[in-house]
């Protein structure tokens, strides 16, 4: 797949999360109706998604650092395909489970309120499944950098390239993540107030768990 369309695919799964009043921005808006502050919102939503970024850090580093070969040997590409054909039914899997349960873990639920950067972590990592909708998109990624790339450069290079790749395919749904939550949460408590939150809410998570079989079904076509 084009890198291109990757990467917009990765900035528009942040701008959708973010307008997701669970994921977003829920929290910020009850922390700035508190504070009456814009600096608390737009510190709660950047806990949100810094929370965020390091859920898919987490894993897709070091999926990286597997892809660049350890110990210094680089998997073929054929082994990476297969990878990818793999995941993408994993994410079909997943798809359907949160579907039939999309209810928070329950670990998840008795996390503090005044831990947003735990909460987030784990939401990303257990419930939304960020990070494992990324990482077909890392392979693919890693092997269009692949074939760009100049084949004498030695394995510490490529290793570094690749996980540098997972750092910034985190940051690129977690950036517009952070710019939507914090614009939709100033909106609420600058100006819709808090009557809005019952006069206009919309649960994303449908749409969310349905955009995980849809990607998983779009990489075994395509692998």
């Amino acid at each position: 797949m084009n890198a291109t369309i990757l990467w917009l695919m990765a900035a528009g799964m942040g701008i959708y999360q973010g307008l997701n009043p669970p994921i977003g921005w829920l929290r910020a808006v009850g922390r700035g109706l508190e504070t009456r502050s814009d600096r608390a919102v737009l510190l709660s939503t950047g806990s949100l998604a810094f929370g965020h970024f390091l859920s898919m850090a987490v894993l897709l580093v070091p999926v990286a650092v597997i892809i660049a070969g350890l110990p210094g040997v680089v998997l073929p590409m054929s082994a990476l395909m297969r990878a990818g054909w793999f995941i993408s039914f994993g994410l079909i899997g997943f798809g359907i489970y949160k579907l039939i349960r999309p209810h928070h873990p329950r670990f998840i639920v008795r996390i503090k309120p005044n831990q947003p950067l735990r909460w987030s972590f784990w939401m990303g990592l257990a419930h939304c499944g960020s990070a494992v909708m990324m990482v077909p998109m890392l392979i693919n990624l890693t092997m269009v950098s692949t074939m760009a790339a100049d084949m004498t450069d030695s394995a510490t290079a490529r290793l570094g390239a690749d996980a540098g790749l997972a750092i910034v395919l985190s940051a690129a749904m977690t950036v517009p993540l952070f710019l939507t939550g914090s614009a939709m949460a100033l909106a609420v408590t600058r100006r819709l107030g808090i009557g809005a939150i019952t006069r206009y809410w919309i649960n994303l998570d449908l749409g969310w768990a349905a955009l995980f079989i849809v990607m998983g079904i779009m990489g075994v076509t395509m692998g």
